[in-house]
């Protein structure tokens, strides 16, 4: 059982936003950041940027990107769950249109090792195996939190389940059905395209070992490791190299009490 209200000071964060993006870390934000703002560029001819572009115009929809329920149940102490740090009040959420951005957990949680281990702030000191089972961070918390979203999102009325997998498989399709989505119509072939191309993940990782992204957090850890990398590899079920075979047990496992909603099979 969750907390039903935030009573911190996080709890007025997305009062001035139309859409709200939902999503554990590590499950292709950035990209879709990327993505959506090169084609908001095009569309309004403005400069591209990482930030909210509506403050450029007032016909554009403010988008709000956050990873609520993740971070209250990996970030939060006890006595701030029980405050609701992080959440977004039922209230909130359901007055705006939501796009839950979910990923594989298996892929996910090789994603975030990589992240707490060398790019992090707070690194800590694991092994991928001890990661795997973390209480925090490990796959199990990963899974609740997917689990919760689906309970929690299952009758919102404006909710576009969006896939890791299936923006990878064909992102133009699933970015013409986000605009669609939003309002604005899908018909822009040409700055579509354009988008698309624009954050290909050679692109990205360009840009972010030039400096070209001005935010901090979208710099590597050391530019002579790849792993330390924000855009480290994007591949789709690349993390049983990463595992011995107890690991993949457990793995598979876990993976049991995840949600058939979200479609991703077990061996």
């Amino acid at each position: 059982m969750i907390a039903t209200r935030n009573f911190t000071k996080y709890r007025h964060k997305h009062a001035g936003q139309g859409i709200i993006v939902l999503s554990i870390g590590k499950s292709g934000r950035t990209w879709l950041r990327v993505l959506l703002n090169k084609f908001l560029s095009l569309h309004y001819n403005i400069p591209f940027e990482l930030g909210d572009l509506s403050k450029h115009s007032a016909a554009m929809p403010s988008i709000g990107y956050d990873h609520e329920l993740w971070k209250h149940f990996s970030e939060a102490t006890i006595g701030e769950r029980i405050r609701g740090k992080y959440l977004i009040s039922r209230g909130t959420l359901f007055t705006k249109k939501v796009i839950l951005l979910y990923r594989d957990p298996r892929d996910v949680v090789v994603s975030l090792y990589f992240q707490k281990t060398k790019r992090s702030q707070r690194k800590i000191s694991v092994s991928i195996s001890d990661f795997l089972r973390h209480k925090k961070f490990g796959i199990r918390n990963i899974i609740k939190v997917m689990n919760e979203w689906k309970m929690r999102l299952n009758n919102h009325p404006r909710c576009l389940w969006l896939s890791y997998e299936g923006l990878k498989a064909d992102t133009a399709a699933e970015l013409a059905k986000i605009l669609d989505f939003m309002g604005m119509g899908s018909d822009e072939a040409l700055l579509i395209r354009e988008a698309v191309e624009f954050s290909k993940f050679e692109n990205m990782k360009k840009m972010e070992a030039h400096g070209d992204f001005k935010q901090g957090s979208l710099r590597p850890g050391d530019p002579k490791d790849a792993d330390s990398f924000k855009v480290r590899e994007g591949k789709v079920g690349g993390y049983e190299r990463h595992f011995f075979e107890e690991d993949l047990a457990y793995i598979n496992q876990a993976m049991l009490s995840l949600d058939p909603f979200y479609g991703y099979k077990t061996e």
